[in-house]
């Protein structure tokens, strides 16, 4: 008897395949069946349609995103490890997974995928959750600025996001190997918590 779970996953790689050849308009459930050799009825048996496809799809990329990188910050005791790996492993994850980063970068605003927006929102909540529950000792030890924490994930992760869009838009020459460190070591220069200036 075959594993649902591997079905699923045989439909959900499929669809990603679909989605960024044919866009999301010129998928159709035929066009994923085809590409997953899964039958139609196996495929409405586990989505009721197109759309629930896209949203678990974004899900499940999400979900796998955000679980690696945990266990990446988790692996490290200091504030600058922390801040540096969680850098580091977001542009090496997004470079080993393209095509996944691409679907994640092009699917937010899509309808199909706002439709699951509650579930979204709760799962980036229980991540961002987890994230400042890391964060939170380093800045009661002085080692992190305390900010708003939307504008802490900006600070460390804009330069990094902007680059990393550039890339797969195939804009940018940069070396992503060697930009990698440089982006890390700027993101925690950029939250380091300073001695203030002497009074003058």
């Amino acid at each position: 008897m075959r594993n649902p779970g591997g079905r699923r996953n045989e439909i959900l790689k499929a669809a990603l395949e679909c989605f960024l050849a044919r866009g999301f308009e010129g998928t159709t459930v035929a066009a994923i069946r085809a590409r997953s050799g899964a039958s139609t009825g196996s495929i409405y048996h586990v989505f009721p349609s197109k759309d629930a496809i896209a949203a678990a799809l974004y899900l499940e990329i999400l979900k796998q995103y955000q679980g690696e990188l945990l266990r990446e910050l988790q692996r490290h005791h200091t504030a600058k490890e922390g801040i540096e790996a969680l850098v580091r492993f977001h542009l090496e994850w997004s470079q080993e997974h393209a095509d996944e980063t691409r679907f994640l970068v092009v699917a937010r605003e899509a309808s199909q995928v706002v439709a699951a927006e509650t579930n979204i929102v709760e799962q980036n909540r229980k991540f961002f959750g987890e994230v400042l529950e890391w964060l939170q000792p380093h800045i009661r030890q002085g080692a992190v600025e305390a900010m708003p924490f939307a504008l802490f994930f900006s600070v460390i992760l804009g330069p990094a996001q902007e680059l990393l869009r550039e890339w797969l838009a195939g804009r940018t020459k940069v070396d992503m190997r060697a930009a990698i460190p440089i982006l890390a070591a700027a993101a925690w220069r950029a939250v380091e918590k300073r001695p203030a200036p002497p009074p003058k």
